[in-house]
């Protein structure tokens, strides 16, 4: 007895390091690889509306976020988020470890993701009723979710048919009375509806398929590990992705009412003190803007724009005069509507 009690003493006066590997895993049930890369996913998902926002407020160029590479970005980003979503399917409810569907855990989770997706809906109705999320990303998920429970036990080459078959889809239908509201959020309609977060069942489908079916593939153990561990910088990395990509869901509700709040702050503080010349264009500029409908955020990044666009054109000071000739007037018809076009969320 006397050994054992030394021993417990001198363990516990120079006590072993932690693992951080273990730590990383120490959540029953978890995959640390999994949850970094929904983490590092969350973390690009905050940077893109970090920018979005400023590009929007008129911080920053508002071009920039209806550039290319930005909305480039913005699709890698959804695309990564719905891979996630069939890869995790298959882990939790595809028996790769020996288990099976679990109805109550899978009812759990979907409740929590459209209740998320509504409130999302609501949110954004409530500030931006002309372009409120209807079906972003949450409610792809939640959708996806479901349509992909045939294919957890359909045979492999079914799953990558319909995989192939929602990314194609899109390229082959485009119908004017699949555009109709009711049904635009499948993605086959000859239009785009207005709405700053629109991710329609094709193509988009197909990467919750291909999540599933690389999952299959690989089963569980493909996916064990401690991913991104250590004792220096990749360790700590790999911690905060894990633990952030295990809170991806509440992360995701209350990041961008944080960002964009602040930064309009910013914005309202910035053009509220603007140079003596400035400020009765943007007072008049926004009345008219909001008297035609225009909300408050989206006329302050109108105003802005078409001032600062001005400003540098070098027309500004004519501008001021009202001493514009008729070439000066077309440029600044041509920015006006630049900026009204980039002023409104898509």
């Amino acid at each position: 007895m006397w050994r054992w009690l030394l021993h417990r003493w001198i363990s516990g006066m120079d006590p072993k390091p932690p693992d951080p590997a273990a730590t990383l895993s120490s959540p029953p049930g978890r995959l640390p690889r999994v949850d970094q890369a929904r983490g590092l996913a969350i973390l690009a998902m905050i940077v893109y509306h970090f920018v979005w926002d400023l590009s929007f407020l008129g911080l920053i160029d508002p071009a920039t976020r209806d550039s290319p590479g930005w909305t480039g970005f913005a699709r890698v980003i959804a695309s990564s988020f719905l891979i996630l979503s069939g890869l995790s399917l298959v882990l939790a409810h595809g028996g790769s470890d020996g288990g099976g569907f679990d109805r109550r855990k899978f009812l759990r989770r979907l409740a929590m993701i459209a209740g998320a997706a509504g409130l999302v809906s609501l949110a954004t109705y409530l500030v931006f009723p002309d372009n409120f999320v209807f079906f972003g990303i949450l409610h792809a998920i939640a959708l996806g979710s479901v349509l992909a429970l045939p294919f957890l036990r359909a045979p492999l080459w079914l799953a990558i048919l319909a995989m192939v078959t929602a990314w194609a889809l899109p390229f082959l239908v485009q119908n004017a009375a699949l555009a109709h509201p009711a049904v635009i959020w499948l993605g086959l309609g000859n239009r785009m509806p207005n709405s700053s977060d629109f991710v329609p069942v094709f193509p988009w489908f197909g990467f919750v398929l291909l999540g599933l079916v690389g999952a299959r593939l690989a089963g569980r153990d493909g996916f064990a590990g401690p991913g991104l561990a250590g004792s220096g910088l990749a360790g700590k990395a790999g911690a905060w992705l894990a633990k952030a990509g295990r809170w991806s869901l509440p992360i995701y509700l209350i990041h961008q009412p944080i960002l964009y709040g602040s930064l309009a702050l910013v914005a309202s503080l910035a053009v509220s003190q603007p140079d003596p010349e400035a400020r009765p264009f943007l007072s008049a500029c926004r009345q008219q803007c909001e008297a035609n409908g225009g909300d408050a955020p989206t006329c302050t990044g109108l105003c802005t724009c078409a001032m600062e666009s001005a400003k540098a054109d070098g027309l500004w000071a004519s501008m001021l005069r009202d001493q514009l000739n008729d070439e000066q007037r077309r440029r600044v018809e041509a920015i006006g509507k630049r900026c009204s076009e980039l002023s409104t969320l898509r």
